[in-house]
């Protein structure tokens, strides 16, 4: 079995303790945290663990019982030489590491980031330039792209059942970079095709600065597909006192996918010739085929990107992907600041950018 060695930057929620907040239904299931889905592969070896600040560091000492942990993210690559690592720090400082990860001939062969991938288009065109010229696999973790049941339904899509796709729906209550690169990556999988253009609405806040927001846009696809997204509050879920549902739809020509509650409560739809005394063609609800997995989303995450560097393979979300999240994301706010018209892809200006609010800057550990 090869063994292969990996490290972690930036060792908080994400990173490390996110677990203690899965519940036994939660969608996400355990491991979730990079640091205990590496600790779950035998085929990987954690060999650092990296962080500026010395609460985050002695915790995850404490936890994982790991003593290779650094403050500086260059002396542990140097020291510690990884085949993989995650990048799971705020967005802010992202883009400067992925950067010197691949420029600094540490000899890192796979990335496993955090979403958004960084602030601006100009940054992840920098970052994705760089790690395809040093031949290093970036991996985004916008989880739906590996969970079994969004898996079943693009197989389920790609077989055929649904006929050709026409229309994909993605509501999900978020700020756009955030859980909105999940919102995006989710959609943009299930097109199957890179984004032409954009039109959008945004909180009224997103015209006068660059900071994040909530909004809602409708997509068109290269391959004819056309999308809808909306982050605005859709619905009556309710979780830790914040309504916040999410809710995806696929629907073609022969059938319907709906993913409701994230997912929890998959439905099937096909189209069905009429019958006698009946003049139109009905649609009638099938047996969702669940999978069954012994892994959770983020460990398969891990494994597919074990796969990557066994076989040359591109990951389920690509830096790519990502980069395109965050394109939609800002075209809905160019949009919208132009009067809700029609923006092509790609952006001209490579500068525009959407900023995390200055509270990310310190760990959510540290702010309880």
């Amino acid at each position: 079995m090869t063994r292969y060695r990996a490290a972690v930057i930036g060792l908080g929620r994400i990173a490390s303790t996110f677990d203690d907040e899965i519940e036994t239904y939660d969608i996400h299931g355990a491991p979730h945290a990079h640091i205990a889905c590496f600790a779950a592969a035998p085929e990987i070896e954690i060999v650092g663990l990296a962080d500026t600040w010395e609460e985050q560091r002695e915790a995850a000492r404490r936890r994982w019982g790991i003593d290779a942990v650094f403050a500086d993210y260059r002396q542990m690559l140097r020291d510690t030489k990884p085949d993989i690592v995650s990048v799971c720090t705020s967005a802010k400082p992202r883009a400067d590491i992925m950067l010197e990860i691949a420029n600094g001939s540490y000899g890192v062969r796979a990335i496993r980031a955090e979403k958004p991938l960084c602030f601006s288009l100009q940054e992840a065109d920098a970052v994705i330039e760089a790690c395809r010229s040093n031949h290093i696999i970036v991996s985004v973790n916008c989880v739906r792209r590996w969970h079994p049941i969004f898996r079943r339904a693009l197989a389920l899509i790609e077989d055929g059942w649904l006929g050709d796709i026409q229309h994909v729906q993605a509501l999900g209550q978020c700020v756009m970079t955030n859980n909105g690169s999940h919102l995006l990556t989710t959609l943009t999988m299930f097109a199957r095709a890179r984004a032409d253009w954009v039109m959008g609405e945004a909180e009224s806040t997103a015209v006068d600065d660059d900071g994040d927001f909530e909004a809602a846009g409708y997509v068109a696809f290269g391959n004819g597909v056309r999308g809808y997204f909306r982050s605005f509050a859709n619905g009556p879920d309710r979780h830790r006192g914040e309504i916040e549902e999410w809710e995806f739809s696929v629907t073609g020509t022969g059938g319907m996918i709906r993913l409701v509650q994230d997912g929890r409560a998959p439905e099937l739809w096909t189209a069905e010739e009429p019958r006698p005394g009946m003049n139109r063609i009905t649609m009638v609800r099938r047996t969702f085929p669940v999978p069954t997995t012994t892994r959770s989303a983020s460990l398969e995450a891990v494994y597919d990107l074990l796969a990557c560097i066994e076989r040359g393979a591109e990951p389920r979300c690509t830096a790519e992907d990502a980069r395109e999240a965050l394109e939609i994301a800002i075209a809905a706010r160019e949009s919208h600041r132009r009067g809700n018209v029609r923006v092509d892809l790609p952006l001209p200006d490579r500068s525009l950018q959407i900023i995390e609010p200055p509270h990310y800057d310190i760990p959510k550990a540290l702010q309880r």
